[in-house]
This record gives C-alpha cells, sequence and structure tokens, in this order.
C-alpha cells in the first residue's frame, strides 16, 4: 500500500478508535444480558452467561491482534530507498556508508588519506565518542587502518580504497 504519511496516520487512529470503541462497547452489551434469576429448572443462569462471555473471548482476543497488526503496519512500514544510479565510482561506494562514516572518509580524503583521530572527532555532529566508533567500525570492514601516534591515532584510508575515491 503506497500512502503518504498523513493518510497512514489518520487511518491508523481511526483503527486506534475503533478499537477503542470496542473496548467500550463490547462489556456493554455483555452486562446488558447479565440473567436477574440466578437458577430456573436447576441450571445456573450466571454459569451459562459466563460460559457464553467466555465463548466470545477468542474472538475479541483475534480481532485485537488483528487490529494491532494493522496499526503497526501503517505505523512502521519501512521502504527501501534504492540509490540513485550513477557511474561515479566515489559516489557509489559513499551510498554504501551511514552519515558518520561519509564525514569521516570525506575528512581522510579531504587531508590526503591520512588524519588525526582527534580531528575526525571535531567534525560537525560528531564526538569522540561517535568517531571512535565509526573509526572501529571502518577498520573492522578492512576500509581505514589505524596507527598509534601520540596520545592520539593516525587514521589511514587503505590506498587501493583511496585510489578509487580519488579517481
Amino acid at each position: 500500500m503506497n500512502l503518504d504519511k498523513n493518510k497512514k496516520a489518520i487511518l491508523g487512529l481511526g483503527f486506534i478508535a475503533l478499537l477503542m470503541l470496542i473496548i467500550i462497547y463490547l462489556p456493554k452489551s455483555f452486562e446488558q444480558g447479565v440473567p436477574e434469576i440466578c437458577t430456573i429448572d436447576g441450571d445456573c443462569q450466571h454459569e451459562n452467561y459466563l460460559d457464553m462471555v467466555i465463548s466470545y473471548l477468542p474472538a475479541v482476543l483475534v480481532l485485537g491482534f488483528i487490529l494491532g497488526v494493522v496499526i503497526s503496519y501503517f505505523y512502521f512500514e519501512r521502504k527501501a530507498e534504492l540509490p540513485i544510479p550513477t557511474t561515479d565510482k566515489k559516489q557509489v561506494i559513499l551510498s554504501l556508508l551511514t552519515s558518520s562514516e561519509k564525514k569521516a572518509i570525506e575528512k581522510i580524503i579531504e587531508m590526503k588519506g591520512q588524519v588525526l583521530q582527534s580531528e575526525v572527532s571535531r567534525l560537525e555532529g560528531m564526538g569522540k565518542v561517535r568517531a571512535h566508533r565509526v573509526i572501529e567500525r571502518l577498520i573492522r570492514r578492512g576500509v581505514l587502518e589505524k596507527q598509534q601516534f601520540g596520545k592520539t591515532n593516525m587514521i589511514r584510508i587503505r590506498k587501493d580504497i583511496f585510489d578509487a575515491l580519488t579517481k
């Protein structure tokens, strides 16, 4: 289903309102059928009524489950956004990275393939902790190399990746 966000929100709220109406009025409809006489011909009318209410319980639970699934579908529907096809190698490679990883890689490319880790942590929206995590993630993936440099680290992009990004 391809609906814009406003329509999805309105439809979801409609399902929530329907669920609320069911929760409010279903018990009231059962209250109207409560017997006033305890036994008729040796049958306890209260037990019969309770058996009837219990027999409707699975239907109410299934209805609630279905409404919950529909509501969550409309609110949490995710669509994969495919990158725009391009022949530029740099854009193709950068499209595979998160925004923080892109910032770090672009800074390293700007600094001719190597940079101090402290420089990466000074980027906008990037602190020491985030810079450390981004760099470690890129090192695990084989994009960057790290070497101790005084009290900080020298971060280098692999030569083959640097060449692919700069040509």
